[in-house]
């Protein structure tokens, strides 16, 4: 069951090059990382096309102050960012394998939207705090991937 997971394993491959240990084989990558060689091939020449490594005499590098992070939707369309973080979603939930480290939590309260709005800014904070923090944090020995999904399940009602 592993539909989906064609970028967020790039992010993957990515964030690998952070890790202490780390060796800019693909073989290394894809033992590491639980990916196949040919996926982090892939990763590695489509980080290179899209400006996030560079391939010097077949070896890659990450180029200094790119990072993979941070979409911009605010300029895209409700429906293309909805059909973007469901798949981002789904790549995610695809990680969740029996033996995989995970941090798991629902939800489902009645509530307005201010406090919606004050938690999707708690959560952002935080997100950055953990990955502003990640940049020196020693040893760097995992790979998180993480999304945050809340939906108003009401039917419209005066909005």
């Amino acid at each position: 069951m592993k539909f989906y997971r064609r970028n967020t394993d790039w992010w993957v491959v990515f964030a690998a090059f952070d890790l202490p240990d780390f060796d800019p084989s693909p073989l290394w990558i894809s033992q590491r990382a639980n990916l196949s060689v040919d996926v982090v091939v892939e990763a590695l020449e489509g980080l290179a096309v899209l400006g996030f490594l560079k391939k010097d005499q077949g070896s890659f590098s990450p180029i200094k102050g790119k990072d993979f992070v941070n979409f911009d939707v605010k300029n895209k369309p409700k429906s293309e960012v909805l059909e973007e973080h469901s798949i981002i979603a789904h790549q995610i939930l695809n990680q969740l394998e029996p033996d995989a480290l995970a941090a798991v939590d629902h939800r489902c309260f009645a509530a307005n939207l201010e406090i919606l709005q004050e938690l999707y800014s708690d959560i952002s904070t935080a997100f950055e705090k953990a990955y502003s923090k990640s940049k020196d944090a020693k040893p760097k020995d995992r790979i998180f991937k993480m999304t945050f999904t809340a939906v108003d399940v009401l039917k419209a009602k005066g909005r």
